[in-house]
């Protein structure tokens, strides 16, 4: 029986279908014991210690203002509780919120995903590119990320072939920039492929809510999230830059969904020939974009092991592991090297320890023995290490990363990174906190690129290029082929100030909200519910705060992933859905 049908319950936990007490004139009422909802008040000391932690490394790239005295870390204290209260009683209300639609019970019947397409993703795809499209037209041809420009001064084989930034996003890219240079322009060419990419992420988003809509996403909320994601500046300005990231995210909503429906079903939604293509076509483009989605698979595969059901299990391993092949070693070993495409280094993912080593050089340099400074000037250069070292990027550090160095001393200089690691822990944490504090405390805007100024930058594609091409040959190609036209200036300007008025000091574009906050909220109300799915449907986004953290910077453009998937995880979260029960023959 569902909990409501039962009757009203009173103080004593006893349901209204037991024996009433005899009316009395001698009695009176109880009074309401204040409940303390464990979860929310949890989640809001954590959220509250990210916020004041964080506002010290904000002040000044470490935790002085934090814990630096007796005196300051009394005043982080009452900060934390004050700043908890405040969190609570927000959180409380939503997750009570929540329970209302939960206490609904589940729909009896998932409407079939065709159906839900037809009904309910369609018009909010329109809706969604209606409120996106007229920025892009209003930042026409759109904007390009300077990585990107990289990549297009080697498409046009003015320097080096590395997949460094992934040459499956170059080649895509050059398409367009050839179309450009048929019909005319390279503009033309920007915004065809800008076209195409605001289409496919905002049918990704369109999509996520029809699925959610057929397992009982009620009507009102369906439309909210869809005006959400059609008017928030952060979803609007999204898809509007050719890069990496935003290229990325084209896979990732429908690689989401899948995620969900795998657990949901148990793995029986792979025995669908069909899935099987569809989950092919996402998953290997969505690798092959940027590589860290390599592990998120490898990662994402190990946990569905533990849900799907026997039958399913080990067809499904197979597959991954046959993507796997296919695009972290046929792409890397094979197909790039026989295009002339160069390897991509090993300091790609070495922010954590290089940042921690030159922050602890930095710091402790006069203790550090001779030993431990050999083996780390075998790998980044002792000195001016210290010099070298920028709390919030770790550009400049990997960029002293010897990637040619054999594998002895790379083991070596890890060795040496754990025992200093282990002698200076605070100092360790500081580096990797410096970098990495905007992801959770909400002391910091989302900031994504809005104009197509490129003039800082070409001394540094100009020091990419071969000896035969000239600074006036790189700028041939960028900043005097790419521009926004004169007649939109002023258009162009009142929306983008009309951005940074509205995200400037405003949590809700805080990148902390929609990298580390959201996710937790989600898992909370999860572990709440005691709902497996909900636990397991955060997974992947806790995954991608991970590479986040091992990121180089905190950079707008790479929280795409956190901000697209937004809708999708507040969405899930107000769906009372189950995993469906194994048969005998798929019982795990």
């Amino acid at each position: 029986m569902h909990p409501l049908a039962a009757g009203p319950t009173h103080d004593d936990g006893h349901h209204g279908g037991d024996v009433a007490p005899a009316a009395s004139d001698e009695l009176e009422p109880r009074p309401r014991r204040l409940r303390i909802d464990g979860w929310a008040a949890t989640l809001a000391v954590v959220l509250s210690a990210f916020s004041v932690l964080g506002a010290s490394y904000a002040a000044g790239d470490n935790a002085e203002w934090f814990a630096g005295s007796a005196g300051t870390l009394i005043g982080s204290f009452f900060a934390i509780a004050l700043l908890a209260t405040l969190l609570y009683v927000g959180l409380a209300a939503l997750f009570r919120l929540l329970d209302r639609s939960w206490d609904r019970g589940p729909r009896d019947v998932v409407v079939p995903m065709r159906a839900a397409v037809r009904s309910w993703m369609w018009p909010s795809l329109g809706l969604i590119l209606a409120g996106w499209l007229p920025w892009l037209i209003i930042h026409y041809p759109g904007a390009v990320d300077s990585d990107t420009i990289t990549q297009r001064i080697e498409w046009l084989g003015m320097s080096p072939a590395k997949n460094h930034h992934p040459w499956f996003d170059t080649t895509v890219f050059g398409w367009f920039w050839d179309l450009g240079d048929a019909l005319g322009s390279p503009n033309l060419g920007l915004f065809a492929y800008l076209l195409v990419q605001e289409v496919a992420t905002a049918a990704g988003i369109a999509l996520g809510i029809a699925y959610l809509a057929r397992l009982g996403l009620p009507r009102g909320l369906r439309w909210a999230l869809t005006l959400i994601a059609a008017t928030f500046p952060a979803f609007v300005i999204a898809p509007s830059v050719m890069s990496k990231d935003a290229f990325a995210i084209i896979f990732w909503m429908p690689a989401l969904i899948l995620f969900v429906e795998i657990v949901r079903t148990r793995g029986a939604v792979l025995t669908r020939r069909w899935v099987i293509v569809v989950a092919v076509v996402i998953v290997i483009p969505l690798v092959l974009a940027k590589r860290t989605n390599g592990y998120l698979l490898l990662i994402c595969v190990v946990v569905l092991a533990f849900v799907v059901a026997r039958r399913i299990r080990w067809r499904m391993l197979a597959g991954a592991a046959a993507m796997l092949i296919v695009t972290n070693v046929v792409w890397p070993m094979a197909v790039l090297p026989a295009l002339g495409v160069a390897s991509a280094t090993s300091a790609d993912m070495m922010t954590i320890p290089v940042q921690q080593t030159a922050r602890i050089v930095a710091e402790h340099g006069d203790e550090i023995p001779a030993d431990e400074r050999e083996a780390i000037d075998a790998m980044l250069r002792y000195d001016g290490l210290a010099e070298a070292y920028v709390p919030r990027r770790s550009d400049n550090v990997k960029a002293r990363w010897n990637a040619d160095a054999p594998l002895e001393q790379k083991l070596d200089y890890l060795g040496v990174w754990l025992a200093q690691v282990v002698r200076y822990p605070g100092t360790a944490l500081s580096a990797t906190a410096a970098n990495t504090f905007e992801y959770f405390a909400p002391v910091t805007s989302v900031s994504l690129q809005r104009t197509l100024e490129l003039d800082r930058y070409v001394d540094h594609w100009a020091n990419k290029t071969y000896d035969e091409f000239s600074r006036e040959d790189v700028e041939a190609v960028t900043i005097d082929a790419l521009g926004s036209p004169a007649a939109l200036d002023d258009a162009r300007a009142t929306t983008n100030a009309l951005y940074t008025t509205f995200s400037e000091g405003n949590p809700l574009m805080s990148k902390a909200l929609f990298s580390s906050w959201i996710p937790l909220i989600a898992l909370a109300y999860a572990l709440r519910r005691r709902s497996v799915l909900h636990v397991i449907a955060t997974v992947p986004l806790f995954v991608n705060l991970a590479f986040l953290v091992a990121g180089p910077i905190a950079l707008g453009r790479y929280l795409l992933p956190s901000i697209i998937a937004t809708v999708f995880a507040v969405g899930l979260m107000a769906i009372p859905v189950s995993r469906t029960r194994p048969d005998r023959r798929g019982s795990a």
